[in-house]
């Protein structure tokens, strides 16, 4: 048993999540019967070892469990757990070491099945009606391309091969939205970026509509879809851009960050942006306006991989890829600290379920 009652704050560091191999039944309890009301938590795992699994917090913080997936499959799930994506009562994990998709239902975590056709380096995935698409970014074969699978019977239909990257994938005003640009490395692995290109495809067809081609500005670091909209993140050392895409017409509109620089990761939930940089400081600022935040929410500890807001609490996790990682949960107005606690290996997204 991998549970315990969340207790209050002070004690929440040590006691919540981080007894999964303790023997001492007394202080923990069973996983819940579902999983409904609460939050995933993808813990990638290491590269070496098979310790990807998923971590669960109720929506009123008052319980969680860990090792979600092996505790309701009896089996490990593997090693580099990417994304997790949803459609209808199922749950897509999409992993790349192995190359593999398994779809379990969101609730119990039961597995239905598991999908390995042509994925190669498998990283994130989307829903468009009866299909769903998988981009493939191999860093070794060069392989960049995103996947099309019939929904029904997870049968592979084609691929569409990119040029540069194929990473962050959305479904944004009835078209699948690819981020087809972002980091690469030099020699001394200093990042560079790859281009400038964000790629539209048409779900009708599953042919390329669209090739958006961003300003010069920075590197690509995020996409994201809200209420419809696609927006795509870029930053530099001295601005940051948010990019909100015309998926009809290949234009976009810019929200330029002044002087918040090197913005990471990009986030938008309640009609506000929410944001972090590189010192891992959060901001929110409302979607629209021309008022640009002055003064961070808060600060953020540790290594921040992961990063969500969900219901008025901002989510970021302090990853470890050599130990359990540490999630830290903030009041998404005041910055507030509402709970902190011990989740799996390499900590990297928060999936409202």
């Amino acid at each position: 048993m991998n549970i315990r009652k969340i207790l209050p704050l002070a004690f929440a560091s040590m006691l919540l999540f981080n007894v999964s191999c303790s023997s001492d039944s007394s202080e923990m309890i069973t996983m819940p019967t579902t999983l409904e009301n609460g939050v995933l938590i993808s813990n990638e795992g290491g590269f070496t070892t098979p310790t990807a699994d998923v971590s669960f917090v109720s929506n009123n913080l008052s319980y969680g469990f860990n090792k979600v997936y092996s505790t309701a499959n009896n089996e490990q799930l593997g090693k580099v757990l990417q994304t997790i994506g949803f459609n209808g009562s199922n749950a897509y994990l999409v992993s790349n070491i192995p190359n593999k998709i398994d779809i379990v239902n969101r609730y119990t975590f039961k597995k239905q099945t598991t999908v390995t056709t042509n994925l190669d380096g498998a990283r994130g995935i989307a829903f468009s009606g009866n299909q769903y698409y998988v981009t493939n970014n191999n860093f070794d074969t060069g392989k960049r391309k995103l996947n099309v699978y019939n929904v029904a019977d997870n049968s592979f239909v084609k691929s569409i091969d990119f040029t540069n990257a194929a990473e962050k994938v959305v479904e944004a005003a009835g078209k699948i939205v690819v981020q087809t640009d972002g980091i690469g490395y030099d020699a001394s692995w200093n990042p560079i970026p790859t281009g400038y290109t964000v790629t539209v495809v048409n779900p009708s067809s599953n042919t390329v509509s669209q090739v958006i081609n961003l300003p010069t500005n920075g590197i690509i670091r995020d996409l994201i879809s809200y209420q419809g909209n696609a927006y795509a993140l870029a930053s530099d050392n001295t601005n940051s851009y948010i990019y909100k895409l015309n998926t009809a017409d290949g234009t976009y509109t810019t929200t330029t960050l002044t002087a918040i620089p090197k913005v990471q990761k990009l986030r938008a939930a309640d009609n506000k942006f929410y944001f972090i940089t590189d010192t891992n400081k959060i901001y929110g600022m409302t979607i629209g306006t021309t008022t640009l935040p002055t003064v961070p929410i808060v600060t953020a500890t540790g290594n921040v991989y992961g990063f969500d807001v969900i219901d008025g609490k901002i989510f970021a996790s302090d990853a470890s890829f050599t130990a359990d990682s540490k999630v830290n949960i903030y009041n998404a107005t005041s910055g507030t600290l509402l709970l902190n606690f011990t989740a799996g290996i390499g900590t990297n997204g928060f999936y409202k379920n």
